[in-house]
C-alpha cells in the first residue's frame, strides 16, 4: 500500500522508513483532531445534558381533544381540552385522566373513581363543577369546569422573583375562601341526608387556583377520604407533602375535618409571613416538630402581624385536634372578620399588576 505516494512494501528501505514516518504523523493528527483534545489545550467542560422533551399530549380523551397539560399528580394528569361540535360550537373544559400505567391497578382506579363520586355530591363556587363524571370508573377520565387563571403556587414563585409579597388582606381572604369551601366539603351529605364524612387531606398552595375573576378555587380532591371510599382507599397510608399534614395524619392515625384546619393554618402562616414554616428540614424532622407543636409565632418573622390573626393561626396549628377550631367554618368566620368580605376584584387587580 502507498501512503502519500510512497511504497512501504519493505520497511527496511528508505521509502519504507519515510512511509512509517508519514503514517505516524497522520495518526497523531487524527488522534488530536478526531479522537480527543490536544493534551496541551485546556480541558473542555462537557456540554450540559439537553432537558427532557415534555411528554406529548394524547390525541383524544373521550370526545375531547387536549390542548395543554395543566397539572400532574402521582395518580393522574389534568388537561385543558376542547370539543368541537357539528353545529360549530366549541366546549372548553378540564379533563382529568388516570395515568395510563395505573389504568389496570385496582386501588388506583378506585381512588380515581372516588374523586368523581365526591364531585358529583358537591356544589360550591370555590370547587370546579363536574360536567361529565360518568366515565371515571369505566374509562379512567372525567370532565370538569375549566378554571382559567393562575395556580397559587405559580403566583407565589413569581412574586418571589420580583421580591413582592401578597398583601396581608389578600392572604387572609384566600385562606378564608378555601375554609368556606372546606366547610361545604366537610358537611356534605348524600341524597338521603347522611353525612359523607369527607376530609380533603391535601390542602396546600399547589392545589389552589386564582381564577381570572379573582375567585379562589380548590382544584383537587384526588386523595380525599370519605364514607364513599372503598375499604382499600380508606386504609391507605398518608400521602402528600408532610409539611402540610396534621400531626395525626403524619402518624397515620384516623383524621377528621380538624386535620384540614391544621393544613389551612400552615398555609395562612406561610402566606402571611412570606416564608416556609418548615424550610430545609427533613420529613422526619418536620414530623417531630409538628408532634410537639414547635411552631414559631408569626410575629417573630413579621412584626406587623395583628395579634388576633396570630392567635387564630396558633389555634389552627395546635398539635391536639380538640384544641383547634371545631371546623373550617369557624376558622373562616374569624378570618372574614379580620379581612372583610371577599374582594375578588381587588385580588385580581393585584395579580394583574404583578403578572403584567
Amino acid at each position: 500500500m502507498a501512503v502519500g505516494g510512497l511504497d512501504d512494501t519493505w520497511p527496511g528501505t528508505e521509502a519504507g522508513q519515510l512511509a512509517a514516518i508519514a503514517r505516524a504523523t497522520i495518526a497523531s493528527r487524527v488522534a488530536a483532531t478526531s479522537l480527543g483534545p490536544d493534551p496541551s489545550s485546556p480541558p473542555r467542560l462537557p456540554s450540559p445534558p439537553s432537558p427532557p422533551s415534555p411528554p406529548s399530549l394524547p390525541s383524544w380523551i373521550g370526545r375531547f381533544r387536549p390542548t395543554a397539560r395543566l397539572r400532574q399528580t402521582p395518580l393522574a394528569e389534568v388537561f385543558a381540552a376542547r370539543c368541537d361540535s357539528d353545529d360549530g360550537t366549541t366546549e372548553f373544559a378540564a379533563v382529568k385522566r388516570i395515568r395510563p400505567n395505573l389504568m389496570h391497578v385496582a386501588n388506583a382506579r378506585a381512588l380515581f373513581a372516588h374523586e368523581a363520586q365526591l364531585l358529583a355530591e358537591l356544589d360550591h363556587p370555590a370547587i370546579p363543577r363536574g360536567l361529565d363524571l360518568s366515565e371515571a370508573a369505566s374509562h379512567g377520565h372525567f370532565v370538569t369546569e375549566l378554571v382559567p387563571g393562575q395556580g397559587l403556587i405559580d403566583l407565589v414563585r413569581r412574586a418571589e422573583q420580583f421580591g413582592i409579597r401578597i398583601p396581608l388582606r389578600h392572604a387572609i381572604s384566600i385562606v378564608a375562601s378555601i375554609a368556606e369551601a372546606l366547610e361545604h366539603v366537610h358537611t356534605a351529605t348524600d341524597s338521603a341526608g347522611g353525612p359523607l364524612g369527607i376530609v380533603h387531606t391535601d390542602i396546600r398552595p399547589a392545589n389552589l387556583m386564582i381564577a381570572a375573576d379573582g375567585t379562589v378555587k380548590l382544584v383537587d380532591l384526588g386523595i380525599a377520604r370519605s364514607r364513599l371510599a372503598a375499604a382499600a382507599v380508606r386504609s391507605r397510608p398518608p400521602t402528600g407533602p408532610v409539611a402540610y399534614m396534621s400531626p395525626e395524619q403524619s402518624r397515620g392515625e384516623p383524621v377528621d375535618r380538624r386535620s384540614d384546619v391544621y393544613a389551612l393554618g400552615v398555609m395562612l402562616w406561610e402566606l402571611s409571613t412570606w416564608s416556609r414554616l418548615y424550610a430545609r428540614l427533613a420529613p422526619e424532622q418536620v414530623v417531630a416538630r409538628v408532634a410537639i407543636g414547635a411552631v414559631p409565632l408569626p410575629s417573630q418573622i413579621r412584626a406587623d402581624i395583628p395579634a388576633e390573626l396570630e392567635d387564630a393561626m396558633m389555634i389552627a396549628l395546635q398539635p391536639a385536634p380538640q384544641r383547634r377550631f371545631s371546623g373550617a367554618g369557624e376558622f373562616a368566620l374569624v378570618l372574614r372578620r379580620l379581612a372583610g368580605p371577599a374582594d375578588p376584584r381587588g385580588l385580581d387587580a393585584w395579580i394583574r399588576r404583578m403578572v403584567h
